[in-house]
């Protein structure tokens, strides 16, 4: 394995920082059967998977806690993986349920869990319901939260740890929509997919939120492709699943998921 080579083959600092760090892990493996991250974002997740593709002798996995999850770790080991047969990850399952009912907020319970000292990438999905939260978490931390987790804001919870092998992921809300552009630049697609104008979505780019494959876009023109997928933060994402060719009238005809 050739660290610097694979260095290369990303650019920016905090990129090189996750590589350089992925890469003490796969070394780790040398030494123990298997090695872990903390959990990724899915565009790190990306990087992750870019580089471990080109390491040999090494097999690797990506596990959230659930199947669909978008935060993940990379279970790496020298030995194959299969991915049939369960084996141990470091994940926990905790259930933060308000004492009374109250309608609180994804950022809610993170801004509480990030309160107690604990970084955000000890913490995987958090998945929020009409009366509780589940929260995937690296497990050497779950029990520092089952003890000193009371409160989410002002309100009173309880917190129990479950078993994660019974976990049964929410359904998704999504739908399809089938819709004409004038090209495959990220703003004209966005605004279809979300049903925003195009002045609308500008102030989106301007303000940070616009991502395409969870990495940073600032660049409305940015062209896109089948399977690309546009997040902007607090709206949600979509996924340009097909692109269909042009109409009569010169435009382009595409079907867009939504996840709602």
């Amino acid at each position: 394995m050739d660290k610097n080579e694979l260095l290369k083959m990303v650019s920016k600092l905090e990129d090189r920082v996750l590589v350089s760090r992925l890469l003490d892990k796969v070394e780790q493996c040398h030494y123990s059967s298997f090695a872990y991250t903390d959990f990724l974002s899915p565009y790190e997740a990306s990087v992750a998977k870019k580089v471990l593709d080109r390491v040999k002798d090494v097999f690797y996995k990506l596990a959230g806690g659930y199947e669909g999850a978008e935060r993940t770790i990379v279970v790496i080991s020298s030995d194959f993986i299969e991915e049939d047969i369960p084996y141990n990850t470091p994940i926990s399952l905790l259930r933060i349920t308000p004492v009374i009912e109250n309608k609180l907020s994804h950022r809610d319970y993170l801004g509480s869990l990030l309160g107690l000292g604990i970084k955000r990438e000890k913490i995987g999905d958090i998945l929020v319901s009409e009366k509780f939260a589940d929260v995937f978490v690296v497990d050497k931390i779950a029990e520092y939260i089952l003890y000193n987790l009371d409160k989410i804001g002002n309100v009173k919870v309880q917190c129990q740890e479950c078993d994660i092998y019974q976990f049964t992921p929410p359904h998704k809300k999504e739908r399809s929509i089938s819709t004409t552009v004038a090209s495959l630049r990220v703003d004209s697609v966005a605004s279809s997919g979300f049903g925003l104008s195009r002045t609308k979505i500008m102030d989106y780019f301007k303000a940070q939120r616009v991502n395409v494959n969870w990495e940073l876009v600032q660049s409305p023109s940015k062209m896109l492709a089948e399977g690309d997928v546009i997040s902007i933060r607090g709206m949600g994402r979509i996924v340009l699943e097909k692109v269909l060719g042009n109409t009569r009238k010169d435009r382009i005809s595409i079907v867009i998921k939504r996840f709602e």
